[in-house]
């Protein structure tokens, strides 16, 4: 074997395995918070389309009489179910009531999304 010349250029074996083992402490950090994303925005979409559900409950509840207590129906967003409660309470006005939804997916027992509102006597 001959002595490296000072003019060699290029890397050592031990660097390049230093360099492979940062750039791979590197790409499993970013596919760690790829996944993390993916999952996030899998949560939000789920919140989004229950509160859609959620408000469609109040827009029914709106358009009916006034019914005190509990009422639970089930409706499909872009192909995922969900169980919704409507609870309608009065208030200390005479005039008002409240309506209150909550929303779960089908099967668990979590709220992922509750709307308050108020409604006039008719």
């Amino acid at each position: 074997m001959t002595a490296r010349n000072r003019n060699d250029h290029g890397f050592t074996l031990v660097e390049v395995l230093a360099a492979l083992l940062v750039f791979s402490f590197a790409i499993i950090g970013l596919t760690h918070a790829g996944t993390q994303s993916a999952q996030a925005v899998s949560v939000i979409s789920e919140k989004s389309l229950a509160g859609i559900v959620a408000d469609n409950a109040l827009v029914k509840s709106r358009m009916r009489p006034v019914k005190l207590g509990s009422e639970k129906g089930a409706e499909t967003q872009m192909g995922r179910d969900f169980l919704y409660t409507v609870t309608t309470a009065k208030t200390q006005d005479p005039n008002f009531y409240t309506v209150d939804v909550s929303v779960r997916k089908d099967g668990l027992e979590q709220v992922i999304v509750s709307r308050k509102s108020f409604r006039g006597a008719q």
